[in-house]
């Protein structure tokens, strides 16, 4: 991060946890602008962390990413890709990439050190610019557009500012044309989905690898029977119309919101370490040092040679 964006960890030294409200004070007194990589870790990483809800949100933006059939083609490939080999061990390099920005903020040495590591997969399969910049976008977006779906209101508009200038830096450092506005890359967003989306073989299978790791992470034994009802009601009717996917049962709508709202609520108000980051829920744990090279597809150091560093 730069120097004028003052790191939480900073903020909060020697603090080992923090109050929700000083959270909250703190998210108050930064520019949104200047200091919004303070602002998006406090706000993504430490306040609404939770590796659930994190988690959930990454899967539903996944879902959309796989709605367009050149992505849904490059990430299938034909049955051989990451995904339909071992889904969960691709979702947490993915989150970890993701983390690494946040938490030490995309201008940073090591933030640029994850998005090159990212891009350098990336290159391999040629994908486009605009299919980037979806990817991006849904990135930006998504949480917004979950809790817009389910009608309630959660984030501040200076985390919804804030998420968007973060993101909208990590992809003008990847060196794609980004909206200048947040209102512009949700109506880029829309006109791209409506142009672009559309069912194919290779989307819904990869889409059905994201439910397995979703029922078989968090839904042990007889809960998970409760899996598939609750992503689907996060994905919205056309998400689903693309993919093929059933409706959620009709009354868990409002039991959902019922229990969503102050879910959120319990995790804006409670305590927090200032430090916390996704990398540490999918990263193989706390405080635990990232090896880069052994992250995603293709490591470029040999992982059984990689130390205690590298994440398995």
């Amino acid at each position: 991060m730069n120097s004028a964006s003052r790191p939480a960890e900073h903020a909060f030294e020697g603090r080992r946890l923090v109050s929700g409200r000083a959270i909250r004070r703190r998210l108050d007194t930064l520019d949104p602008v200047r200091d919004h990589e303070e602002a998006a870790h406090l706000s993504n990483e430490v306040r609404y962390g939770d590796a659930w809800f994190v988690h959930a949100a990454y899967l539903v933006a996944f879902t959309r990413q796989l709605a367009v059939p050149s992505i849904a083609r490059i990430v299938h490939r034909t049955g051989t890709g990451d995904m339909m080999a071992d889904a969960r061990r691709r979702n947490d390099h993915t989150l970890v990439f993701f983390g690494e920005m946040l938490r030490h903020g995309h201008t940073s040495a090591r933030g640029r050190a994850a998005i090159d590591r990212m891009e350098e997969i990336h290159r391999r399969f040629g994908i486009s610019a605009e299919d980037k910049l979806y990817t991006l976008a849904s990135l930006a977006v998504e949480a917004d557009r979950i809790t817009d779906h389910l009608g309630i209101e959660v984030f501040t508009e200076v985390e919804r500012q804030t998420r968007f200038l973060f993101w909208r830096g990590v992809g003008e450092y990847m060196g794609l044309t980004v909206p200048p506005t947040r209102a512009e890359l949700v109506r880029w967003t829309l006109a791209f989905e409506h142009e672009r989306y559309g069912p194919t073989p290779g989307g819904r299978a990869v889409v059905e690898q994201l439910f397995v790791d979703w029922r078989e992470r968090w839904f042990p034994g007889p809960l998970r029977r409760l899996a598939d009802p609750l992503l689907l009601l996060l994905l919205d009717e056309p998400l689903r119309a693309v993919h093929g996917l059933p409706d959620p049962p009709a009354g868990l709508v409002p039991w959902a919101r019922r229990v969503v709202r102050p879910y959120l609520a319990l995790q804006a108000a409670r305590p927090h370490r200032p430090t916390r980051s996704w990398t540490d829920h999918f990263g193989g744990g706390r405080d635990r040092a990232i090896d880069l090279r052994t992250i995603g597809h293709r490591p470029s150091v040999d992982v059984s040679r990689a130390g205690p560093a590298a994440v398995r």
